[in-house]
């Protein structure tokens, strides 16, 4: 039985349950105050359980989207914007984004929320160590815990070399820490593990990362 997260006023949680993978899973469902017809079809909540299969890159390739659509405030904190959480909705459950973008002010601030709180899990990072809440394989190593203290050891050359791979995955560079993808390059930088495997995380692990390699000690 998966444990079930019901989007409401105030949230209820259900049985914590185990996938076929060994990992926690949640079924996430937003309830409507109203019905929301959309396309003659009345809805009257929002499945988002897909957000548990997202993971990183779907953030990275969101946060790019939403760049050439010239969202403005997504170039600031991304993850905090109504354009970030309907495009992660979208993904999360295969409906097409017009559905989202038409849905009354009321609904898309429950989808919203939804969204945020499944970003903002709870995860330590104690002495710049990032405790993952599942363990990660990657070439024949299992992660759990990523010491990302070598960040402290780059210097200008890998900043700047962070900059090109920003530029040429067609990002505008602005503010870098507020970058999903400089977050897994420059991780990766520091620990000599493949980008592809910050980008494989879970959806859920994208701002403990950003957060993690942009901690300010790190540039004291």
């Amino acid at each position: 039985m998966a444990e079930e997260k019901t989007i409401t006023p105030q949230a209820e949680k259900a049985e914590t349950g185990e996938s076929a993978k060994g990992q926690t899973t949640e079924t996430i469902i937003v309830k409507l105050e109203k019905p929301y017809v959309f396309e003659g079809k009345e809805y009257g909540e929002i499945d988002l359980t897909g957000l548990n299969r997202l993971t990183i890159k779907d953030a990275i390739d969101a946060q790019r989207q939403l760049f050439g659509e010239q969202e403005v405030a997504a170039a600031v904190l991304c993850e905090t914007t109504t354009a970030f959480a309907r495009t992660i909705a979208a993904k999360a459950t295969g409906l097409p984004i017009e559905f989202f973008k038409l849905m009354p002010r009321g609904a898309a601030k429950r989808v919203a929320g939804a969204v945020r709180s499944h970003l903002n899990v709870d995860g330590d990072t104690k002495n710049h160590v990032m405790h993952l809440a599942q363990a990660h394989h990657c070439k024949g190593k299992t992660y759990q815990d990523i010491d990302l203290n070598g960040i402290a050891d780059l210097n200008s050359l890998n900043e700047s070399e962070a900059e090109n791979r920003l530029a040429r995955e067609g990002f505008v560079v602005t503010e870098n820490s507020t970058n999903f993808l400089y977050a897994c390059v420059i991780a990766s930088m520091a620990t000599g593990i493949p980008e592809e495997f910050f980008m494989g995380l879970p959806l859920y692990e994208t701002l403990k990362l950003k957060n993690a390699v942009n901690d300010p000690d790190f540039f004291g």
